[in-house]
């Protein structure tokens, strides 16, 4: 995704060596994961010429709120306590700003309805 937003839409090959320069990976390992990430909505897959280009469908934003939110989900649904404690641990080094910022936020959650 990273290469996607800097470089521009591109092909499954030409990803595959950029990503092969930072770490050794099997081209069908890579659009194994370009598809998935087709599938599921992350990436446009144009056919248009004779090659396969990907390019991003969401911003990085968006993207990096939807990993979190999917990790997020998945902790608290394997142990909540736990998901709590370990994000305790993560108020510890945030800065005062960061913190006011959360706090806002948790306020504005709890004014919304419940669902």
């Amino acid at each position: 995704m990273e290469i996607l937003w800097t470089e521009g839409p591109m092909s499954g090959r030409d990803l595959h060596i950029l990503i092969s320069r930072q770490k050794e990976i099997a081209y069908t390992t890579a659009r194994t994961v370009l598809d998935r990430l087709s599938e599921k909505g992350f990436l446009k897959k144009d056919r248009a010429s004779s090659v396969i280009t990907f390019s991003p469908r969401i911003s990085r934003e968006d993207f990096q709120s939807a990993v979190a939110d999917d990790l997020a989900q998945r902790v608290f649904d394997a142990s909540p306590d736990l998901a709590v404690s370990a994000f305790a641990g993560l108020f510890s080094r945030m800065t005062r700003e960061e913190l006011d910022k959360l706090e806002a936020l948790i306020k504005e959650k709890k004014n919304e309805p419940l669902k």
